[in-house]
């Protein structure tokens, strides 16, 4: 039987104001001579304030021992005749089975809200617990995802190392050959500083840093978007991608960039591979508009789109209809979309259709 149920391990402040007093009223009720009944009385109602204190900050044991203890100073005879009671001691015997009714109550009640608290208190943290955990495995699951992308990436990635490569190639050659000519340095140098600007665009993206809200140049941030979405269309030769810009001035939104390059990535990942398995016309389109509250992104291609039976379940963690896929990307794009306050809509017109759209902020905008 656990004690826990029966005693509230209170403080050692609580634990010298129930004895210090009960010590004081006792004394004082045993010290007063036995003619002053009020003063008697008012002792009595004091010892039950006491039982009552000492019932709250430990709870049953606490209640039932500090009565114990009262009514054996405040009546002793009735404990030593308690088998053989006088008429004059009734009284008494009553004023002590209420002392002991009053502490079981109150411990009884005290005991109750604790054992409450107690539950309460292992259910949040537990609860804090899963939620650093869900916390942890959604970063981890994101960081996955983000790899697998950056593998489909990886054709693309090729194709754009591979030509100034070449050019560096055929330049050190000509200065193996001793033409030292100062147009095959400024080559070099050129290549050389494209391959650095590629390589530092691509490793923003797999960026795994704290996210971190700015202020978005939506005409700038477009371009970057087109540029990994070329990349991925360079796995497959056959894809007629259109991309257009309807801006007709320079807007500004709010987000972490790096968030949200994940969530157009996923989208276009989906599409790259719908379109490799598409027979006849293989369009992917992506555009991007401004109105008056909203910057609003358009991708759509001419796939097989969503089926109406799953249209519903393509959010839930792990559906997937692929045979190697994780059934995350959309999961980790409708959450981070959210996370900006953004919306989401998935249609079917001759293909799947995406209207992702984002708050406008004013140009005189500064996020905190």
């Amino acid at each position: 039987m656990s004690l826990e149920k029966y005693y509230i391990p209170g403080s050692k402040t609580a634990a010298l104001i129930s004895i210090i007093s009960i010590s004081v009223i006792t004394y004082l009720h045993l010290s007063t001579p036995a003619g002053f009944h009020i003063i008697h009385i008012i002792h009595y109602y004091m010892l039950y304030l006491a039982v009552i204190y000492t019932a709250m900050k430990f709870g049953f044991l606490g209640g039932l021992i500090s009565a114990f203890i009262i009514t054996v100073f405040y009546a002793p005879g009735v404990y030593l005749n308690l088998l053989d009671l006088q008429h004059y001691q009734v009284r008494s015997f009553v004023e002590i089975l209420m002392m002991y009714t009053l502490g079981l109550f109150a411990g009884l009640y005290s005991q109750r809200i604790y054992l409450q608290n107690s539950k309460l208190k292992q259910t949040y943290e537990q609860l804090e617990k899963s939620i650093e955990e869900k916390i942890k495995m959604e970063k981890e699951i994101a960081k996955s995802e983000k790899l697998r992308v950056m593998g489909q990436l990886s054709a693309g990635i090729a194709h754009e190392i591979r030509n100034p490569l070449a050019s560096l190639k055929s330049a050190s050659r000509m200065l193996k050959d001793g033409r030292n000519s100062p147009q095959i340095l400024d080559i070099m140098t050129s290549e050389i500083d494209r391959l650095n600007a590629f390589v530092e665009r691509f490793l923003q993206y797999a960026n795994f840093g704290k996210i971190e809200n700015e202020k978005i140049k939506v005409s700038s941030f477009f371009d970057e978007l087109a540029e990994l979405l070329r990349l991925l269309c360079k796995s497959t030769d056959d894809i007629d991608l259109k991309i257009r810009s309807y801006l007709a001035e320079e807007c500004f939104m709010e987000g972490d960039v790096n968030n949200l390059k994940q969530v157009f990535l996923n989208i276009f990942s989906n599409s790259v591979e719908e379109l490799k398995g598409q027979i006849g016309e293989k369009k992917l389109f992506f555009e991007v508009d401004c109105e008056d509250e909203y910057v609003v992104f358009k991708i759509k291609d001419t796939g097989s789109g969503i089926p109406d039976d799953i249209k519903e379940r393509i959010y839930e963690p792990f559906f997937t209809t692929k045979e190697t896929g994780t059934g995350l990307g959309l999961t980790i794009t409708a959450k981070i979309i959210k996370d900006h306050d953004g919306i989401l809509q998935i249609e079917n017109d001759n293909g799947a259709h995406f209207t992702i759209k984002f708050k406008r902020v004013s140009d005189e905008y500064t996020s905190d």
